[in-house]
């Protein structure tokens, strides 16, 4: 089996326990690296105690102990789209009816045991942590972290999401919403904009207009995340996105929201790096554009 390996280049003098707090090496992660069989860390190949003084030029390399599954979690044999994969991190584009994570409903199927599988194939010696969930009926990018502390420096870190989408109407060019969203009082799963919320803000581009059928293509960034925080807040615009029936949209072209992550940027956790992985539309939301072009 294969440990995640974290490797890095040092720039200027300092005492090992130093160089691993900066580079977010948390105390917890160091307790489970002393007292774990098969975790490490190497100076110039050599493990070394956190007093050890380092010099410029040395390489680091910590090797991050195993992680081990739940008796209960499943290994599902089906494909997974992966269009970004490293040593810390993938990014897999989700397909639609496919819930991110499982759910009560033991007959649904979820993207996070398909990995299960591949990690288990690829002999992969931790878990995988969602780092960004979709809804079970939006498509795109997923960004799935390879072990507990890769997950935790993404939780720290601003990623950039892009959506594209499909409405009805003429909006304008470009606007920010920040509206509070809330739970609807009569609904479990039902959310609206209003008073007592959860601060959110939708930032939107209209990218191309179709007057003969009136359908707008557009662009949006999620600055916080929210449940179903674009659909809300097209709603309250007066525009609900195509397909989205529980918001108002119209079902008549396609039978799920026409909701799609196409991009996710951000700078590696330990590269240091950007990375900007794309995908394009699903063929449902790509066909309503081409038959209306």
């Amino acid at each position: 089996m294969t440990n995640i390996i974290l490797k890095y280049v040092v720039k200027n003098e300092q005492v090992l326990r130093e160089f691993l707090l900066e580079n977010n090496i948390s105390r917890k992660t160091l307790t489970r690296i002393k007292f774990d069989n098969d975790g490490s860390i190497k100076v110039n190949s050599k493990e070394e105690n956190v007093r050890y003084i380092l010099k410029e030029g040395d390489i680091v390399e910590i090797t991050l102990p195993s992680e081990n599954y739940s008796e209960f979690v499943r290994f599902i044999d089906k494909p997974i789209d992966i269009v970004y994969e490293d040593d810390y991190f993938l990014v897999v584009n989700k397909e639609i009816n496919l819930p991110s994570i499982p759910s009560r409903n033991a007959e649904d199927e979820s993207l996070l045991e398909r990995v299960n599988y591949y990690f288990r194939e690829k002999n992969i010696n931790s878990i995988p942590h969602i780092v960004t969930r979709l809804d079970k009926n939006t498509s795109g990018l997923v960004l799935i972290a390879k072990h507990r502390h890769i997950h935790a420096l993404f939780s720290n870190m601003e990623i950039d999401k892009y959506y594209t989408a499909l409405i009805n109407g003429k909006i304008k060019d470009h606007g920010i919403l920040e509206a509070p969203i809330r739970r609807v009082s009569s609904s479990i799963i039902e959310r609206e904009v209003g008073e007592g919320g959860e601060y959110a803000k939708t930032e939107y581009w209209s990218e191309k207009h179709n007057i003969k059928n009136d359908i707008n293509v557009i662009r949006l960034k999620l600055y916080t995340g929210k449940t179903h925080q674009i659909r809300v807040h097209m709603k309250y615009l007066g525009y609900p996105l195509l397909g989205d029936e529980l918001y108002g949209g119209d079902i008549s072209l396609i039978s799920r929201q026409a909701l799609h992550c196409s991009n996710l940027a951000f700078i590696h956790p330990i590269s240091r790096e950007k990375v900007n992985v794309c995908t394009n539309l699903p063929d449902d939301m790509s066909n309503i554009i081409k038959h209306n072009e």
